[in-house]
C-alpha cells in the first residue's frame, strides 16, 4: 500500500470515530434515564477514550 492509501484509511477512521461520538452526544443529550452528573461524566469519557468510551456508553 502507498502512503496515500495509508492517509485514506487514516482519515476514515478519524471521520468515523468523530461521527460516532456526535451521534453518542446527542443520544446522551436527549436521553432522560441519566442525570446530569452521569451525562457530564459520559460525554467526558466519549471525548477523552476515543474507542472504547463509544463502546461503552453504547454497551452500558
Amino acid at each position: 500500500m502507498s502512503f496515500n492509501s495509508f492517509q485514506a484509511i487514516i482519515f476514515l477512521l478519524v471521520a468515523l470515530n468523530y461521527t460516532l461520538v456526535v451521534v453518542s452526544l446527542v443520544h446522551l443529550i436527549l436521553r432522560t434515564r441519566y442525570t446530569l452528573v452521569q451525562r457530564l461524566v459520559w460525554m467526558v469519557v466519549l471525548w477523552l477514550v476515543p474507542v472504547l468510551g463509544i463502546v461503552g456508553y453504547w454497551v452500558s
